[in-house]
């Protein structure tokens, strides 16, 4: 009897050693040949441009092409899907934002699910949400703008990048914690809205830190928060909500993060985030990320993973109360 078990631990330990002598040799063959990176949106947004950072590190590091695939549609359901149902295998990537922890409650039906179906590689960067308010309002601070909301319910418009993308469910979000009511003016990208905004038409915005800032440096409008957990490094005088208003667990970025189909070898996402954080240390990369201004994160699977886990619930929360639908 003892014979045998010992023959059975024996042949188990051959067979675990065999499992983590293959697993090791993909990860050191990993990649032999073109990788591709999804991106679910048009060419020229803030996911394209993070993809083709970190494409070119990658492509550097690793000696062989990380070529970004557009894959567009459904708010970036179709390229999500796309890569849910990809080979296992490392060959096939997704660069993507808070979508992916979104649109499974923003739209009716989605061909993926954000945790079971994707595995985290690393956390890229962020892009902080600011709200701004046209100068010929008096308004000057977060502060005065939730007490004017508040006295005049639903006479402030806000413009967002459309609905249900992360800059809308930071309004929406501010409203159901400090109970106002604003008009929400949602355009068909962040850049679209800027026009409005600077005219007055539309007093206050929640865009990105990136496309505001030069503006607020103008005087044409003021900044007069971030919407972050933290303030951001191309806007250090802009408060966070929370620092403005004392709101304690209000915090929205758009972030942006690398994933994998869901069972791809852990040696071959391990090595991924290996070379991507190197990367994100570097200068190159970090003055390419500056240049668009972007906050560099990186971190191990697990941080990715985790974001994921809470935005899903918090953002499940806003749809539902604001019933938000897609554009």
């Amino acid at each position: 009897m003892h014979q045998f078990i010992g023959k059975t631990l024996a042949s188990v330990l051959v067979l675990i050693a065999g499992v983590l002598v293959t697993t090791q040799g993909l990860a050191q063959e990993y990649p032999n040949k073109s990788v591709k990176i999804i991106v679910p949106f048009g060419a020229g947004g803030g996911t394209d441009t993070m993809a083709r950072v970190i494409a070119d590190g990658l492509n550097k590091a690793l000696n062989q092409p990380f070529v970004v695939d557009n894959k567009p549609g459904a708010g970036g359901n179709v390229g999500m899907a796309s890569v849910a149902k990809s080979a296992k295998d490392g060959y096939t990537l997704l660069m993507v934002t808070n979508n992916i922890a979104i649109n499974p409650s923003l739209y009716k039906k989605v061909d993926f699910h954000p945790t079971k179906d994707f595995d985290p590689v690393a956390m890229v960067g962020s892009s902080p949400v600011a709200i701004s308010v046209h100068s010929s309002l008096n308004i000057n601070n977060l502060a005065q703008m939730v007490k004017y909301a508040k006295a005049n319910p639903g006479k402030l418009s806000y413009a967002s990048c459309g609905s249900g993308t992360p800059q809308h469910l930071a309004a929406e979000l501010l409203s159901q914690m400090t109970k106002i009511e604003m008009v929400h003016v949602p355009y068909k990208g962040c850049a679209s809205s800027v026009p409005d905004h600077l005219t007055g038409l539309v007093p206050v915005s929640f865009s990105t830190v990136a496309i505001m800032a030069p503006h607020v440096k103008s005087g044409k409008i003021k900044g007069i928060a971030v919407t972050g957990s933290e303030r951001s490094t191309y806007a250090p005088n802009m408060p966070t909500v929370s620092e403005a208003i004392n709101l304690p667990g209000y915090a929205i970025d758009v972030w942006f993060g690398l994933f994998a189909p869901a069972g791809t070898p852990k040696a071959i996402i391990a090595k991924l985030n290996s070379v991507i954080n190197k990367q994100l240390a570097t200068a190159e990369v970090k003055a390419k990320m500056t240049e668009q201004n972007y906050d560099v994160l990186g971190g191990r699977p697990e941080v990715l993973a985790e974001k994921v886990s809470q935005d899903i619930p918090r953002y499940e929360s806003v749809i539902r109360i604001a019933d938000i639908k897609p554009d």
